[in-house]
């Protein structure tokens, strides 16, 4: 078997989802989609143990999570607690977007409370394509010089 070179930048993000529609589909499936548009291999991690099993053994450019994952709410959620946590130096390489049926989308002051690079409304996924393009646009521009800073000096 021969291994595949890839050129360029690879690009990978993860769905924390484990709220299925009436009909069983996620509601992932606009937000996968508009990733697979935008240039990036997606996983889904579909419970926390899924969700550890994956972070442990890949590193995201993109994780979007819903609130209630893990039959959680926003106020106690776990996987979000373990974001906030993260050490800086480690999550300021991933743009982390929370969807939730309260949240504003793209409300700047809201992600900031929640130590979350951009919030997203569960009504305004349909829109989802031009809210990414958006957040990644905002995120790329805060850390354009962190990001060029570390690359000179071989750090990443």
């Amino acid at each position: 078997m021969e291994l595949q070179e890839y050129e360029g930048s690879f690009k990978t993000a993860l769905i924390c989802d484990d709220q299925s529609d009436t009909h069983g589909h996620y509601k992932g499936g606009i937000i996968n989609s508009s990733l697979i548009d935008l240039g990036y291999n997606v996983d889904i991690a579909t419970s926390k143990d899924d969700l550890f099993e994956k972070i442990k053994f890949n590193q995201y450019d993109i994780i979007v999570l819903n609130e209630s994952f893990g039959g959680s709410s926003i106020e106690n959620n776990d996987i979000l607690k373990f974001f906030q946590d993260m050490p800086m130096v480690t999550r300021r390489h991933i743009l982390l977007l929370l969807v939730g049926k309260d949240l504003k989308t793209l409300d700047n002051m809201a992600a900031f409370c929640r130590s979350v690079n951009a919030t997203v409304n569960q009504q305004d996924l349909p829109n989802m394509p031009n809210i990414l393009k958006r957040a990644l646009d905002e995120y790329n521009g805060l850390y354009k010089v962190y990001k060029e800073t570390l690359k000179r000096a071989g750090k990443r």
